[in-house]
């Protein structure tokens, strides 16, 4: 499961885990609950090696009730109707709990496989998180609860679900962040795997940024011509502000995880958007099993 703020890299970091587990012999599956197209862009060119799937919440609601109706087709002329459409839109928790299910499904049906959500945002994901065993609490015996049981068994029980939380170096963000994993830790009992930091500014050697600075200050005794000292000004603007900029995320990340028992993954900051195969890639030379 695969969350955290709205356009840290999430999707990204998805593709990516799903696209090492193929190039780890495991296999891939990248789950996503939108209309598909932000997985489709995460994995780029490398949409052959990993298998995409997007559940809606209709199909979701219509697989998981087919067991408890005996039919999948039973389910669809039930749940089409309507009146009972317009009651499972009202309940927000049950379509929650259809697409969990769908997911555990998925996971039954490719025993062995590395099968990554592409969670909701922050919030909304815990808020996810929480169903099953909210639903747990409130049921009574029957074949719903067996089904709520089923998942919280199988899909979030110890050992059968990794949680990675994906943030950038950024003092609020990575705030808002440890609050979403001690949340994760408290309500569900799920402590995350992974903490990624994506977009982190990389080290400027010291030794670098001095000797530009001493080239710019001794340009005239150097015998440097004008354009060749203007360019060398640009050079050390950007690695000062490069500087500057790694010293603040690594005081925001260091701050942020003051007491925090969460060991963090690092990405480097990229001057484009990097590719699922390279973020891939990242994550194995980190550690990723």
């Amino acid at each position: 499961m695969v969350t955290g703020k709205g356009g840290v890299g999430k999707t990204t970091v998805a593709a990516a885990l799903a696209l090492a587990g193929t190039r780890q012999g495991r296999g891939g599956v990248l789950v996503e609950f939108s209309d598909g197209d932000a997985g489709s862009r995460a994995l780029g060119p490398y949409t052959a090696e990993v298998e995409h799937l997007v559940i809606s919440p209709d199909d979701a609601i219509t697989r998981a009730a087919g067991p408890l109706l005996g039919s999948t087709l039973l389910a669809k002329l039930v749940l089409g109707n309507f009146a009972m459409r317009r009651l499972v839109r009202a309940a927000p928790a049950l379509r929650e709990l259809a697409m969990l299910e769908s997911v555990r499904q998925i996971v039954e049906e490719r025993p062995g496989r590395r099968v990554v959500v592409d969670m909701p945002a922050t919030g909304h994901g815990l808020a996810w998180l929480r169903v099953p065993a909210q639903m747990a609490a409130i049921t009574s015996p029957g074949p719903f609860r067996t089904l709520v049981e089923k998942v919280n068994r199988d899909l979030m029980g110890p050992g059968r679900c990794s949680v990675v939380v994906v943030t950038l170096p950024e003092t609020l963000v990575l705030r808002e962040t440890v609050e979403l994993c001690q949340g994760m830790m408290q309500e569900v009992g799920l402590d995350p795997a992974c903490l990624v930091i994506n977009q982190m500014p990389s080290v400027i050697a010291a030794s670098a940024l001095a000797e530009v600075q001493r080239m710019v200050a001794e340009g005239d005794a150097l015998g440097l011509n004008p354009a060749l000292q203007a360019a060398l000004k640009r050079a050390q603007a950007l690695l000062e502000a490069r500087h500057h900029a790694r010293l603040l995320a690594a005081t925001a990340l260091r701050d942020a995880l003051d007491g925090v028992s969460i060991e963090p993954v690092i990405l480097p900051l990229s001057p484009h958007d990097p590719t699922a195969s390279a973020v891939a890639g990242w994550l194995m030379d980190g550690g990723l099993r």
